[in-house]
């Protein structure tokens, strides 16, 4: 066994909802706001459509993903050579890991974000190099001056995964420039649809300026397909050619491949829910007790407590299934309902 293994943990995805109702003896049903989850699940048109292909589950997928990069091409505007689909950004992630991580390298990313950049590159026995949080935000002046000969990968994670908080094009651009050729870049925008920041990168142009640039993103968050697994990478046509030689040959299913092409394809239902997502962040971000939170660009919100857990179990106490942090909670903005429940809980937490 690879000995940097007894540093990790196997990945906690927390209670049951039958262990946490004995734990809190809550008798109704749980919001589940711990995950950043899309409430409302996928367009109908993916029920539709998977409906009408399980006769053909017999047959391996699609190992190169033709017709999603095909779709993701018209989408984007981008050759679909420069794209790359993985089961899930976290096996996009760990692909990327295999083919350019080496133990005499560095990772350089953040303290607070993202744990599967720290993760695989543990797996890889890779140097981890991490800078802490400025007021929530990526310290990019900090990570520029971290950068050196042994740097092989930074991960950045824009909007920040569990902060909320996001990074201007202009502070992104100016450290790119400083960022050397033969270092790779790796933007992670999963939450890219819930942003309505003005400022925000255009990070697909930016691919055409900066050759070592990956930008990630996902069908699990905003789309509502956690359960299928389907993320991917835009970048150049050589790095999605090393990616193709590390992943496994079928990585992707057939129903999830299907189910990302409706998905997509319907972008009137997730504007729908995007926009859902911004009245009722606005909406938390009116209350007093929002003086607590980080600025979010993101479908969560993340509270800052110095008593994590007690504000945990509280939400718990209220039917609410949260993610407790070293220094807060995040908590995924649901329905209408679900945040009605948030909401009391807080106003009980901070005694308005």
């Amino acid at each position: 066994m690879k000995p940097q293994l007894k540093s990790l943990q196997v990945y906690a995805a927390g209670l049951s909802d039958a262990a946490l109702k004995r734990r809190a003896g809550y008798t109704g049903e749980f919001s589940r706001l711990a995950s950043n989850e899309n409430p409302f699940g996928p367009t109908p048109k993916v029920q539709e459509v998977l409906s009408k292909s399980l006769n053909d589950l017999n047959y391996y997928p699609d190992p190169e993903a033709l017709q999603l990069k095909e779709k993701l091409s018209a989408f984007y505007h981008l050759p679909a050579e420069q794209i790359f689909i993985g089961a899930g950004l976290d096996e996009v992630i760990m692909s990327i890991s295999r083919a350019v991580l080496v133990p005499e390298g560095d990772v350089l990313t953040s303290e607070s974000t993202f744990i599967q950049y720290s993760t695989h590159a543990i797996i890889e026995g890779t140097n981890l190099v991490t800078v802490p949080l400025k007021e929530g935000y990526y310290d990019l002046d900090a990570m520029a001056e971290s950068i050196t000969d042994r740097t092989k990968i930074i991960w950045i994670c824009n909007p920040n995964n569990p902060t909320g908080t996001h990074i201007a094009e202009a502070e992104l651009i100016r450290f790119l420039d400083k960022v050397p050729e033969t270092v790779t870049v790796v933007l992670d925008e999963a939450y890219f649809e819930f942003v309505d920041a003005t400022d925000f990168p255009e990070s697909i142009n930016l691919l055409k300026r900066y050759n070592n640039l990956i930008v990630l993103r996902t069908f699990s968050k905003a789309y509502g397909l956690a359960g299928m697994r389907v993320g991917y990478a835009l970048t150049s046509k050589s790095y999605v050619s090393e990616f193709n030689k590390v992943k496994l040959p079928f990585n992707v299913t057939t129903l999830s491949l299907l189910a990302a092409q409706a998905a997509l394809e319907d972008q009137d239902y997730l504007a729908t829910y995007i926009q859902h997502n911004k009245s009722e962040r606005e909406q938390f971000f009116k209350q007093v007790y929002s003086k607590h939170f980080l600025p979010s660009q993101t479908n969560f919100i993340f509270i800052k407590t110095k008593e994590p857990k007690i504000l945990f179990d509280l939400l718990i106490q209220h039917g609410v299934i949260s993610r407790p942090m070293p220094n807060g909670v995040r908590v995924t903005i649901g329905t209408s309902e679900d945040n009605q429940k948030v909401d009391a809980a807080l106003k009980e937490f901070f005694e308005e």
